[in-house]
């Protein structure tokens, strides 16, 4: 190829790669960024080993080794801009065996977008890129040998070796090597084998991996077109800004979307890990119950399960945040997940089993960017920072146990860590919260009277009132309740203006509808 070869190539890859780099940087950083939380990358000879028992283990290598790299934003959205370019290059330089060079430069364009997509899929792993730039350079490598005979051989040769390292990338090869046999070297026979052998050789190679014959078409790959779900990427945000209490980013990231039960949790967590969850609570979009929790169940995701976990780690309830984080790491994508090694280390030290918790640091000990995040916190050389953690998580600690059926069993729960200890805030805010949301009056009433002290907030106030009016409370009833005069003056109000309005909610919506008055009566539950 002459220099001129690559005029329309180079600045095409170079505004492309820009792009993509600005994109997964800045628009769309949370999926990089939970990639590597879904990953666990050690530097142990098991694993390594691991991984050629497995289909295309250099792809999965390879890829899982630059995945670990994504925990940097810039460094992440760095690899990913590189592997598309490389990516694309070699498609162009395939394509300059049939074609000119803006043509060639069109389909490398069309081939960076497409996987470009296909990365924006939540699952699809960086591997799956990995496969395809291997299976372009091995199809380069074989396209130079001369004479049908020594083509025909190496490509079919070439197809088991490719499928052997890079898993799906074999259909690449094989069509290009097809391909190159129908055209330059005009060998319709040495075509039909390497169709033949690329058809066959997945089927025959699931049984041998043990995995379904659909799986062994596609692997790595998990996906064949996507594109960005942004509802995702703000899902995604909240977990990852939540676990790392960045809140005013959460509050960015509630407003920009619609509401879902997922935010609502997430939203409902922060303020609560604040001391804000009452005077907040009527703000947001409120499910219910699934507002606070999410439920544990045969229909949960690995996500949900997670974030169902994250609430009660951070309530201190450990035994239900154990085993949400055990499930969520099991139906992981790969089945590894080192935010839920983390957790489960964290968990089990605030419990006092120490071995269980050596387990998980040891594991964390090989890995690149958490070494040190495990020395801190190896039993009997704690830093001062985890060890006052330790005491206040310790405080929270259920004093005794009892048989839950399962996590939507919340009040029981509740209740055991207000029993233990009555100061833990955050606790009581949920249980109390969580009889607002069911409509649940009595409940509230019971359990505030139990663990409330001091005069009431806005929302405590409102449900108050409602209790009041109920039973005709005289105005000395409602004195000594401590509620303060303003509130009580909207509650007239809205009276007043329910009545005028006939019950019409939409009357009553524009001044009222971020109290509880307006939630209990007119939230329905689905």
């Amino acid at each position: 190829m002459t220099r001129h070869t690559y005029r329309y190539l180079l600045p095409a890859m170079a505004i492309s790669a820009t792009a993509c780099f600005l994109f997964f940087r800045y628009a769309y950083p949370y999926h990089l960024l939970h990639r590597e939380q879904m990953l666990l990358f050690t530097y142990t000879a098991g694993q390594w080993a691991d991984y050629f028992v497995h289909p295309a283990p250099l792809a999965c290598l390879g890829g899982d080794f630059l995945t670990q790299f994504f925990r940097l934003p810039d460094v992440g959205a760095a690899i990913v801009a590189l592997a598309m370019t490389l990516a694309g290059t070699l498609v162009y330089s395939a394509c300059r065996k049939w074609t000119g060079s803006r043509t060639a430069t069109a389909v490398a364009l069309l081939a960076f977008a497409w996987e470009s997509m296909r990365f924006c899929q939540i699952s699809y792993p960086l591997s799956g890129t990995v496969a395809l730039i291997g299976s372009l350079a091995l199809f380069l490598w074989v396209d130079r040998l001369k004479g049908k005979r020594m083509f025909a051989i190496g490509s079919i040769a070439g197809i088991p070796v490719c499928y052997a390292l890079f898993g799906y990338g074999m259909f690449v090869f094989a069509l290009l090597a097809v391909l190159s046999a129908l055209t330059r070297k005009r060998h319709l026979a040495g075509a039909c084998g390497m169709a033949a052998v690329a058809l066959t050789l997945p089927y025959m190679a699931a049984g041998t991996y043990l995995i379904m014959p659909a799986q062994a078409y596609s692997f790595p790959a998990t996906s064949w077109y996507e594109a960005p779900d942004w509802e995702d990427e703000r899902i995604l945000g909240l977990n990852t800004e939540e676990y790392a209490e960045n809140f005013d980013k959460i509050g960015e990231l509630i407003n920009k979307g619609n509401p879902a039960n997922a935010v609502s949790v997430c939203y409902n967590l922060a303020n609560a890990m604040q001391g804000k969850l009452p005077e907040r609570l009527m703000g947001y979009y409120q499910p219910a119950a699934l507002g606070l929790f999410m439920p544990v169940n045969e229909n949960s995701t690995y996500l949900s399960t997670q974030l169902a976990g994250e609430v009660w780690f951070q309530l201190g309830d450990m035994t239900l945040a154990e085993h949400a984080a055990i499930l969520s790491m099991i139906f992981s994508p790969q089945h590894k997940n080192v935010r839920m090694v983390k957790r489960l280390a964290e968990i089990n030290l605030i419990t006092g089993d120490e071995e269980a918790a050596r387990k998980y640091l040891r594991i964390l000990s090989k890995t690149l960017f958490y070494k040190q995040w495990a020395e801190d916190r190896t039993p009997g050389k704690e830093s001062e920072k985890v060890k006052q953690w330790l005491e206040r998580k310790r405080a929270c600690l259920p004093a005794k146990d009892t048989l839950r059926l399962s996590s939507t069993d919340v009040a029981k729960s509740l209740h055991l860590l207000l029993e233990a200890n009555p100061d833990n805030r955050m606790a009581r805010d949920y249980l109390l919260c969580f009889d607002l949301l069911m409509k649940d009056l009595p409940a509230f009433l019971k359990d505030y009277e139990r663990y409330h002290t001091g005069a009431p907030g806005r929302l405590y106030a409102e449900a108050l009132l409602i209790h009041l009016y109920q039973k005709r409370a005289t105005g000395e009833e409602t004195k000594a309740r401590g509620i303060h005069p303003a509130v009580i003056k909207d509650f007239n109000e809205y009276n007043r203006l329910h009545a005028q309005g006939q019950g019409n909610p939409a009357v009553l919506e524009n001044k009222f509808g971020r109290t509880y008055w307006f939630y209990y009566q007119f939230a329905q539950f689905n």
